[in-house]
């Protein structure tokens, strides 16, 4: 399992946000803060210059604030993730468990916080693991993560967020080695 794509799981948010407030970084982190529950289905690419074609993924995932994740992959097959507070737990695609203590990992955990934190409005601890810049409009936001830690930088370049509102639509993940990933996320709607 590679550490990097595990950011992928926490891509989902849902709830309108307040047209009125005031826009930029620390109003979007207090609007995602505020969502307590979403679920979402997803569509993942991933690109690798050995490869000729994107290899696709489709599932459904589910956030429960402030850290619980679920990715179920449903093609081309069956496989889950789950992340409760520092355990990573779930079943590879050829059907054997596994389980990860983020803190025994610190690389593989600044990559999930990329997206957890974000998802759970934690400017914070965003701001501990990456440099933050965001662009855009509430209604068309586009956050990008850079490493701060080299060991983290060696693996990925950048995390971007992109979104409307409290909806994570898009999360793109560059790797170092030139290989890439994206997740397109369409939130369920109640």
């Amino acid at each position: 399992m590679r550490g990097f794509g595990l950011v992928l799981l926490l891509a989902i948010s849902g709830a309108a946000s307040a047209a009125d407030a005031p826009w930029g970084l620390a109003p979007l982190m207090a609007q995602l803060h505020a969502v307590k529950h979403a679920s979402a289905h997803f569509t993942e690419r991933k690109y690798a210059a050995m490869l000729t074609q994107p290899i696709e993924s489709t599932g459904t995932l589910s956030y429960t604030a402030p850290g619980s994740l679920e990715k179920r992959t449903l093609t081309p097959k069956p496989e889950s993730i789950a992340l409760n507070d520092d355990q990573l737990t779930g079943t590879q695609a050829n059907g054997d468990p596994f389980q990860v203590r983020l803190s025994d990992h610190p690389e593989i955990g600044a990559l999930v916080e990329g997206v957890r934190s974000t998802m759970a409005g934690d400017l914070a601890t965003l701001g501990r693991y990456y440099a933050i810049a965001l662009e855009g409009e509430p209604g068309d936001w586009h956050l990008s993560l850079t490493p701060l830690d080299r060991a983290v930088r060696d693996k990925v370049d950048l995390i971007r967020i992109d979104g409307a509102g409290t909806q994570l639509r898009r999360i793109q993940v560059h790797e170092h080695d030139g290989d890439r990933s994206e997740m397109i996320v369409t939130p369920d709607t109640p």
